[in-house]
């Protein structure tokens, strides 16, 4: 359970300290104001890429730190296997900034491998790109176990086939082949030895590349948004100046007055983003593209002379070197090889069948609660399916049911979710037919489902929704709002929302919100309860705090 939050230069956020509690918090404010920063601070302490255009203007670098609960024996395990200090409450912390990213736990340096996988023991973060993602069948079996709460861990059993069959393969080679063969693979490791080429590295470079080239039209751009702002800018203050006077004479024109107030705020934002970002394009610097020019070409290169695309370069770097070192290793036979090659294709076998088998129990459970749980979210008669089946790969050595299958990680299963919406519709693949609102309420239901049956999140975790409610309204938002609170009973949950029938069901709720001072804009965090709270609530309903109806209406919602 996430305890404190601490965020530093990121973005609006100058310096903000948050205490979390258990149970269901929610945060709301105005647009722009931050809330997303919060999730994205979050992002960065299980892992996310971090860039350093989140880093405030002015600053170096922004920090993100967490103080961590719970999960006592999952955590020490996790931090005696990593050499990492084996202390608790745990410590997360991330940097982000124009260098290299950097990270600790506990205090000591380690990779955003290490706090992706720590990740795993703490947070669970749902978001609108999650839900999008339930569009890929390819997610959908990740996602399920994830539910049901299954590891599948078969990673050293993978291993062990790969290796296996790149040492028989190695091996069949006649020994002319081979020294050949070792020449041709000495040589072309000496080539990416000087590249090196990292995972993801090609696909970033490409994204980076483009904005740079036109980095001269998008300062010059910026400038001119600045200049133009600030032009305008003097003018909206005195119109504010002038209906604050209105004010003193006739009361009722405060709400203009605030709006105007509002608009002011806003443009004064968007003149310092503007010119942040027209400094940062000055700044791109016609060498950064010519180092990345280079390199991309480079690849490129090499990528032609090996025969595949760029980005799998590092993926064919170590197959090249699993190769060369199963040349070198000696002369067993061909026979021992396909036994050893056997061996551990049964090893890998028996385990994936024992974690197809688990998933095959759980999904029928699984499928029924879940279309429970859609009918109370405003989807009556939809009906879903898990379709479990075989990964098939004909080039695998494993065997299972006469068919060769897939060997990976997650074992040889393979998972499309079907839904059918209405009754008599017939079922089709969830990306043929579901909507955004259908995706937000179908993770929900499939996150409880889990709970419900006592295998999918664990407890001790911080569930992350990050406007899970986007689309929804009317009875299904009540709905979606009774849903979260569910999850808050079992755990903590922080959910980032605009509507109002969610934020009244939390137990706690924060206000985000921006001040201006000394020229400089911040976003800024408080809690609302009783009035306040209200207030907030019809601010939602209606965009006027004040409104009688309004406050009605978000009463009614309290005491719901």
């Amino acid at each position: 359970m996430l305890s404190s939050l601490r965020i530093q230069n990121l973005a609006l956020v100058e310096d903000l300290s948050l205490d979390w509690g258990p149970g269901f918090t929610v945060l709301t404010g105005e647009t722009g104001a931050g809330k997303s920063l919060l999730v994205d601070a979050l992002s960065l302490l299980v892992g996310a890429r971090g860039d350093a255009e989140l880093v405030r203007h002015g600053a170096e670098r922004a920090t993100v730190e967490a103080v961590v609960e719970g999960r006592f024996e999952a955590w020490q395990a996790f931090l005696a296997g990593r050499g990492l200090p084996e202390e608790q409450p745990v410590v997360l912390r991330r940097e982000v900034g124009s260098g290299r990213s950097r990270a600790w736990i506990n205090g000591a340096s380690c990779v955003l491998a290490d706090l992706r996988d720590a990740g795993r023991l703490w947070m669970r973060l749902t978001s609108q790109h999650d839900h999008q993602s339930l569009l890929g069948e390819d997610r959908h079996l990740t996602l399920i176990d994830e539910v049901l709460g299954i590891e599948p861990c078969l990673e050293p059993e993978t291993a062990a086939v790969r290796e296996a069959g790149a040492a028989l393969k190695a091996r069949r080679r006649s020994e002319a082949e081979r020294e050949q063969r070792l020449e041709q693979l000495t040589e072309a490791l000496a080539d990416l030895d000087k590249l090196m080429p990292k995972p993801g590295e090609w696909v970033q470079l490409k994204g980076d590349r483009e904005p740079l080239r036109h980095a001269v039209h998008l300062e010059q751009a910026f400038r001119e948004a600045a200049d133009s702002l600030n032009e305008g800018l003097p003018k909206v203050e005195l119109a504010h100046k002038a209906l604050v006077r209105a004010v003193g004479h006739w009361p009722d024109a405060v709400a203009e007055q605030d709006r105007l107030r509002s608009a002011v705020l806003e443009l004064e934002d968007l003149l310092a983003l503007a010119r942040d970002q027209a400094i940062h394009w000055a700044g791109a610097g016609a060498d950064r593209i010519e180092a990345m020019e280079a390199r991309l070409a480079m690849y490129e290169r090499l990528a032609r002379r090996q025969r595949c695309e760029p980005e799998e370069l590092p993926a064919r770097m170590l197959a090249l070197r699993e190769e060369q070192r199963s040349l070198l290793a000696g002369d067993v036979s061909v026979k021992e090889l396909e036994k050893a090659l056997a061996k551990v294709a049964e090893a890998y076998r028996i385990a994936a069948e024992a974690v197809h088998g688990r998933r095959g129990e759980a999904i029928p459970k699984l499928e029924s609660e879940v279309q429970k749980r859609l009918g109370r979210l405003g989807m009556k008669g939809a009906r879903i399916q898990l379709r479990l089946s075989l990964a098939e790969d004909s080039g695998s050595p494993v065997q299972q049911s006469g068919r060769p299958v897939r060997v990976a990680a997650q074992g040889f299963s393979a998972l499309a979710i079907w839904i059918e919406p209405n009754p008599g519709e017939g079922f089709r693949p969830l990306a043929r037919i579901a909507s955004g609102g259908e995706l937000s309420r179908l993770m929900l239901a499939l996150v409880g489902a889990g709970l419900a049956l006592g295998a999918g999140v664990r407890d001790g975790l911080t569930l992350v929704l990050d406007e899970v409610d986007a689309g929804l309204g009317g009875e299904t938002a009540l709905a979606v709002g009774k849903a979260v609170a569910e999850l808050g009973k079992a755990h903590q949950v922080l959910a980032v929302t605009h509507l109002a029938q969610v934020a009244a069901r939390a137990d706690r709720h924060g206000y985000l919100h921006k001040e201006t001072e000394g020229g400089r804009t911040r976003s800024a965090l408080g809690w609302v309860a009783g009035d306040a709270r209200n207030r907030e609530l019809a601010r939602l309903l209606s965009g006027h705090p004040d409104r009688i109806e309004a406050l009605e209406h978000a009463k009614v919602l309290l005491e719901g």
